[in-house]
């Protein structure tokens, strides 16, 4: 069937992009303008209160196809009221990104060393063998970024369900290792104690290597990088054996 023809003069009816779709082309946007700065050295005290919707909107605007219909103002704050909505959901977003990453990478890397009986030691190293994303390693500069220029409330209620993602899988991983290698976590420790001070490990990791990369770059004679082992004896630290040699 033909379709009909338009009026003279007649406007073309634009479909209009779906909520969820806006939404996430915003945030995406949001990310890369983010990282853009923080890869230029943009010396901003907070960036995340420096970010508008209309910042964002322009950047994708210029961006788009020619005879493509722009993104307006009207559907963004439908979307979020305020810029610190705005701002919150972009916050929240970028602590899950960098939450889980790494996972199946270093579920596969424990259990091929397991797999091989290599000593519990050598599983920790292990995981820290495999090669770095240099986007992920950017997204979570910017995470540590605003952990530390974003109010600590606003940053605690943003990460409060990437946290505990990050504490149940990553906990979950090392309590394999340390049961294969025959120990258990020192009394009056819990999983939580050793799951942040690994974290704590690689945020310093990530920061360093951002000024001197030759530092995290450094490995042992046989290639494992030495950042690994530090890894290594934390996990170590907080733990003994089951039962005591006589």
């Amino acid at each position: 069937m033909t379709p009909p023809r338009k009026a003279a003069g007649q406007a073309e009816v634009r479909r209009r992009r779906p909520r969820e779709q806006t939404r996430e082309m915003l945030l995406v946007e949001a990310e890369a303008i983010l990282l853009a700065g923080l890869e230029q050295g943009d010396d901003v005290v907070n960036p995340l209160a420096g970010i508008r919707v209309t910042d964002v909107l322009a950047s994708l605007n210029a961006k788009r196809e020619a005879g493509g219909a722009p993104m307006t103002t009207g559907a963004a704050y439908q979307i979020w009221p305020s810029q610190t909505e705005f701002q919150d959901e972009l916050l929240e977003r970028i602590m899950h990104r960098v939450a889980l990453p790494w996972l199946d990478e270093v579920r596969a890397a424990a259990r091929a060393a397991m797999d091989q009986g290599v000593a519990m030691r050598g599983v920790l190293i292990s995981l820290g063998q495999g090669e770095e994303d240099p986007r992920v390693q950017a997204e979570l500069s910017l995470a540590l970024g605003l952990t530390a220029l974003v109010a600590p409330e606003r940053v605690r209620e943003a990460e409060e369900e990437a946290n505990a993602q990050y504490l149940r899988e990553l906990g979950a991983v090392l309590a394999e290792i340390i049961e294969y290698g025959g120990r258990k976590l020192a009394p009056g420790v819990e999983m939580s104690d050793v799951v942040w001070a690994v974290e704590a490990h690689a945020a310093g990791m990530n920061l360093r290597g951002r000024s001197h990369p030759e530092v995290v770059a450094r490995t042992d004679k046989q290639g494992r990088r030495l950042t690994s082992w530090a890894l290594a004896s934390i996990v170590e630290g907080f733990t003994v054996e089951k039962r005591s040699r006589k």
